[in-house]
């Protein structure tokens, strides 16, 4: 019993922090169950007083508002942890059905009944005209000509359609103008270029690692032993895709230990080849080689002019 009345104490700290940053008239639960007992009391008071007139139905009507506003301002896990507030709201919603239930059952539906004929011996009474030089009683149906015009549909007033339109003026109708269907630019197709399949060409795959390992050794000894840059030695100006393939090839390099790849003083990368004796003191010290794939976007590609060292070792080779 205290562990709920600290956590009732808690919610209702929180509520109004709630209320005090955001200016809503979110209530606590104790506020809402004493508002559902009040709901309750006066309901009660109600049934008591034994009036079941229009004011009764009207009073019922306000509590079930206000009971609604509460329910609106619970979630569906706060009333499974609040089982006593939603017992307080059943109770509410049950007392004032019971209230509803005695207004309609007080209520006569044949208080106010239709009869045909003393309908028509009123009519007959307002249309009815003395006159003192007769006797009888003459019927005036005059009398009933303003209540009959707001009874009988009025008819539209006529409009001419053509108005003032001339009919020996014919109108000269408008010649078609030919579509002329825009010839769509005829693209060529550029088919696109083979990939050699990985799986099925292990050899090919060793042979391009090979070379691609030569071309690399022999730029790094023209470079004085200093590594080389690495976009310039994979950029192919001519082909984004046989870049990209470069680079693939080249990761088999590092995966191999045949080269490596490193970021120079300015954050540029930079390769140079691994020779047999230093791959040996790398792998005796627990070391391991990883196979990285680098990227390059189209924009960055085509911000390259220079002729890279791969592809001018290919069209060196072409021109043989």
């Amino acid at each position: 019993m205290m562990e709920m009345e600290v956590e009732d104490n808690r919610e209702n700290h929180r509520a109004r922090s709630t209320r005090a940053l955001n200016g809503t008239a979110i209530r606590s639960t104790q506020e809402r169950k004493s508002f559902y007992r009040e709901l309750l009391s006066k309901a009660e008071a109600i049934g008591e007083s034994n009036n079941i007139g229009l004011q009764t139905v009207n009073e019922i009507h306000e509590i079930l508002l206000e009971a609604n506003e509460l329910n609106g301002e619970v979630s569906i896990e706060k009333k499974v942890e609040n089982a006593d507030e939603t017992l307080l709201d059943s109770m509410v919603i049950s007392s004032s059905s019971d209230l509803l239930k005695k207004c309609i059952e007080a209520v006569d539906v044949f208080t106010v009944t239709y009869d045909a004929n003393e309908f028509a011996d009123k009519i007959n009474s307002f249309m009815a005209t003395n006159n003192e030089d007769e006797e009888e009683i003459t019927v005036d149906h005059t009398k009933l000509l303003d209540h009959a015009r707001a009874l009988i549909p009025k008819v539209p007033d006529y409009n001419n359609v053509y108005g003032s339109y001339d009919l020996n003026a014919l109108p000269v109708p408008k010649q078609k103008k030919e579509r002329v269907k825009a010839v769509k630019e005829q693209i060529q197709k550029k088919e696109p270029e083979k990939v050699v399949n990985l799986e099925k060409e292990e050899e090919g795959i060793e042979l391009v690692v090979k070379q691609l390992s030569n071309v690399l050794e022999e730029a790094y000894q023209q470079n004085g032993e200093e590594p080389v840059n690495y976009y310039s030695y994979i950029i192919d100006t001519d082909s984004y895709v046989t870049t990209i393939e470069n680079m693939f090839y080249f990761a088999f390099l590092v995966r191999d230990g045949k080269a490596s790849i490193d970021l120079d003083k300015n954050n540029v990368p930079v390769i140079r080849p691994i020779h047999k004796r230093e791959l040996k003191n790398f792998r005796d010290k627990n070391g391991i080689n990883a196979q990285i794939v680098s990227n390059i976007s189209m924009g960055t590609w085509e911000k390259y002019k220079k002729t890279g060292l791969l592809q001018r070792k290919k069209q060196s080779m072409s021109q043989r």
